[in-house]
């Protein structure tokens, strides 16, 4: 999206050493077939160390890609996101917030070349002197601001059996940064969207136009998940499809909810103030963990919710949360997509806050509603840009790894 969703994640610690291994070999051709890369979770115990590229989900849903940047390479920790473009804190950093890796140094690197003006790449027409350069705000207040470029991105398969490199990767060289609440000492931003800048339109192309994810629940925070590309990213047999669409002001994904059954009790989605459902009316979204659904249709679940369970919710003061203590037993919950009515999980629903605390993991919004990753959890979720399609297949992600 053009706006990243930083509103709905919150900061964790992370104490990350990771070094520098003279197994790294820039530019190994990937194999047929495509290609598989991990995501770390802050929150994970599993060391990044690791030649891999992981992504294990925490509470709420935030998401890390380990690569390496530069010859020689570098590694980075970035969210992976819904954000427009790839963006990396780099030196001098004039005004940045603290990572836990070196900043990227990109005087020191043999494949960084800074965009000239007048590259076509040069997707925003800024420029400072001859060299192009990029703004990019968030509605958090977030930003980041520097120098556009191209450069050496490497990636690594499960385990760091292979690796595989892209040159002249676009991204931003951030000069100037801050993330407000999101995952801190972090490099940056990975973007998953399709727009041009973003790694998805960058690397994709190689292998069909196809990847999936697959999100293991919030409580297996050392299984890792994986990102895959190509035409392993996942079969059709078992997997329910629905049309998914962009915008021409918006790169991201973007269902249609037609409604959402609780308890065999279904509420029609009509947006905001339409009393007919609209096209690509929710985004999903890797980078935010609750799923956010319209102020008046939230209110509509929430007491369907209510009514369906046995027990009392927790009462916290100033809270938009629905709560339970050790709750076992959740009423049945189905999304209705276009041709595909998605049965969920008590993952996918609730989300554990900790001392047998579970909380519905929707929230209510006046903007743009979203889908988000807790209710993605245990399914292989693929993307096909040739067919414009997003396919669900139940499946127990931890086997995956």
């Amino acid at each position: 999206m053009t706006i990243f969703s930083f509103t709905l994640l919150i900061a964790f610690s992370l104490a990350i050493t990771l070094t520098q291994t003279s197994l790294l070999r820039p530019e190994v051709e990937a194999k047929s077939g495509g290609f598989s890369i991990e995501l770390i979770h802050p929150s994970s115990k599993r060391s990044p160390a690791s030649l891999s590229i992981e992504l294990v989900p925490d509470f709420l849903g935030n998401y890390l890609i380990n690569f390496s940047v530069g010859t020689p390479p570098k590694f980075q920790l970035a969210v992976a996101g819904s954000t427009f473009m790839n963006w990396i804190q780099c030196e001098p950093c004039v005004q940045c917030y603290s990572q836990h890796l070196p900043i990227f140094n990109s005087l020191k690197s043999s494949t960084y070349k800074a965009l000239p003006c007048a590259s076509p790449k040069c997707f925003q027409d800024n420029c400072e002197g001859s060299h192009c350069t990029y703004v990019a705000e968030y509605v958090d207040q977030s930003y980041s601001y520097g120098d556009l470029a191209v450069e050496m991105f490497t990636f690594y398969s499960p385990q760091g059996v292979e690796e595989i490199s892209f040159p002249d990767i676009v991204f931003g060289c951030a000069h100037r940064s801050k993330l407000e609440t999101t995952a801190p000492k972090v490099s940056g931003i990975i973007s998953l969207t399709n727009s041009p800048q973003s790694l998805i339109s960058q690397i994709i192309p190689s292998f069909g136009k196809i990847f999936s994810y697959c999100f293991v629940p919030l409580a297996q925070l050392d299984v890792p998940s994986t990102l895959t590309f190509g035409e392993n990213a996942w079969g059709s047999t078992g997997s329910l499809f629905t049309p998914m669409l962009v915008k021409e002001l918006d790169p991201s994904y973007f269902l249609t909810l037609v409604g959402i059954s609780i308890g065999g009790k279904r509420i029609d989605f009509f947006g905001n103030s339409s009393n007919i459902f609209r096209e690509g009316n929710i985004k999903i979204d890797s980078g935010t963990a609750m799923t956010v659904l319209p102020t008046s249709f939230y209110s509509q679940i929430k007491t369907t919710f209510i009514q369906a369970i046995d027990a009392e919710p927790l009462v916290y003061e100033n809270s938009i949360s629905l709560c339970y203590k050790d709750l076992t037993v959740v009423p049945s919950v189905t999304m209705h997509f276009i041709a595909v009515d998605l049965p969920l999980s008590k993952d996918n629903i609730m989300f554990p806050k900790g001392e047998g605390i579970w909380c519905l993991a929707f929230r209510p919004t006046e903007g743009q509603p979203l889908y988000g990753n807790v209710a993605q959890t245990n399914f292989l979720v693929g993307y096909d840009l040739n067919k414009m399609t997003i396919s669900f297949k139940a499946t127990d992600c931890t086997k995956l790894a």
